[in-house]
């Protein structure tokens, strides 16, 4: 790609990045168990649904929430790369992103009293120590 349209890729990558940040929040503090979109969907009152189903959800979506969020963050630190042409901005982002997305699988997989929980915290491990080593390369 020619440096001619760099800066414009770059800023559209930081603003996809920038959406799907705030998608993720949505998804990890915001979203309810059922949208009303949901509810049409399925074709059953959630007075009827028994509450755990509805907490599950609620994980479920924070879970999600988490990898997109990360996945996020990940577009904006290319973005910014690519305006600025500083890789310290990769290092970052993709430690935040990993943290992000590996963290609330690891919290959601604990609140669930997982059985897999022993193969998510080893994951979460790696994630965290991939982090901190991108987070001191950045830092150079």
């Amino acid at each position: 790609m020619g440096s001619d349209k760099a800066p414009l890729v770059g800023a559209l990558v930081l603003v996809l990045g920038v959406l799907t940040l705030g998608t993720g929040i949505y998804f990890l503090w915001l979203r309810p168990p059922l949208l009303p979109e949901d509810i049409l969907f399925i074709g059953v009152a959630p007075e009827v649904l028994p509450p755990p189903l509805l907490d599950w959800l609620g994980i479920v979506f924070r879970t999600w929430g988490g990898f997109v969020a990360g996945f996020g963050a990940l577009l904006m630190g290319i973005g910014t790369f690519m305006l600025t042409g500083r890789a310290r901005w990769l290092y970052w982002a993709t430690a935040l992103g990993i943290l992000a997305a590996f963290g609330r699988f690891l919290i959601s997989n604990i609140v669930l009293r997982s059985d897999f929980l022993w193969f998510i915290a080893a994951i979460f491990l790696l994630a965290a120590a991939a982090a901190v080593l991108l987070a001191s390369k950045g830092r150079r």
